[in-house]
């Protein structure tokens, strides 16, 4: 059997696949990232999962031939130090394979095992993994360090229009009055006394889908920003596919998260066009399905099994 875990920073889902693709159980779990409730209790939360599914599916644990933990805040080497033995020691006799969970929107969304997959949710990060296995990701720090910084970038950048929009230096944009009916304040000047002064005011990345919406509808200054984070996302999947030699090769780009699922035409196109002109072979392509089904391809893989898996409705 082969079990699939994606510990996300907000929730974890679990699965439990046999050898022949039938699901045989499945768990959901609040945050799993280390960094968020710290080691000790991350992995008892890894052991709960384990011992919940076998439970359910009434089977031993020493039934489970490979895992495949795809770890939200497992981004460095030392990470995976803190954490497999932790996980080796209630699971000893089982093949472990541990990812950052980026890893599993690209093996849950690709017809290969390699290729590039595209996070862009409230944050972004880029990860690649080569024919060879070799693995290459952007660091997911944001524009600082190179990222695109997902939803709240394209909130701050909507926030940079409506200014400019109001002291008569930048073009009019319908952003400003989707500011208006997202926030409740009725004056770009209200909604910057607001937020300066630290009132009450919804987490700025739920304004991302109305600038997705402008853009659509046409407004020029929704239409660059989106066009501005396709070109960050863009550069940084050809620059993922290169640091893994993908160049010459076909392959899928796996968009996932918020952002990139959210279906922005001018997002979608700049990311398309930029892509194909360095990496013409290269397929890109919307996650359809849940992120947990490629932890349990991963975890097949790490064995050698090839097959297809069947799923319920998550």
């Amino acid at each position: 059997m082969f079990l699939g875990v994606d510990a996300g920073g907000t929730k974890t889902q679990a699965a439990l696949y046999s050898a022949s693709g039938e699901q045989l159980a499945e768990g959901r779990y609040g945050t799993g990232n280390w960094e968020s409730i710290g080691v000790n209790d991350a992995l008892a939360l890894y052991e709960r999962i384990v011992t919940d599914l076998c439970r359910t599916a009434a089977v031993p644990i020493t039934a489970i031939r490979s895992v495949a933990w795809g770890l939200a805040g497992l981004d460095w080497p030392s990470d995976e130090v803190r954490l497999r033995p932790g996980i080796e020691q209630f699971m000893p006799n089982t093949t472990h394979t541990l990812v950052n969970d980026a890893f599993l929107a690209l093996r849950a969304g690709s017809t290969r095992p390699y290729g590039v997959a595209a996070i862009a949710g409230t944050g972004s990060t880029v990860a690649a993994m080569g024919v060879d296995g070799r693995q290459a990701r952007t660091f997911g720090l944001g524009s600082d360090w190179g990222d695109f910084d997902g939803a709240q970038q394209l909130t701050r950048a909507a926030f940079r229009a409506a200014a400019l929009a109001h002291y008569g230096i930048g073009q009019s944009t319908s952003l400003t009055n989707a500011l208006h009916e997202w926030s409740l304040y009725q004056s770009i000047p209200a909604l910057a006394e607001a937020f300066s002064r630290g009132d009450s005011i919804s987490d700025i990345a739920t304004f991302a889908p109305h600038v997705m919406h402008c853009a659509d509808q046409g407004d020029a200054e929704a239409q660059r920003i989106l066009t501005e984070a396709g070109t960050v996302l863009a550069q940084n999947i050809i620059g993922m596919a290169h640091a893994v030699a993908l160049r010459s090769l076909p392959f899928d780009v796996v968009l996932a998260g918020g952002v990139a699922t959210g279906g922005a035409k001018v997002f979608h196109a700049t990311i398309q066009s930029l892509v194909q002109a360095q990496l013409p072979l290269a397929h890109i392509v919307v996650l359809q399905r849940p992120p947990v089904l490629g932890a349990v391809l991963l975890a097949m893989d790490a064995v050698g099994c090839r097959t297809d898996l069947t799923s319920r409705e998550w």
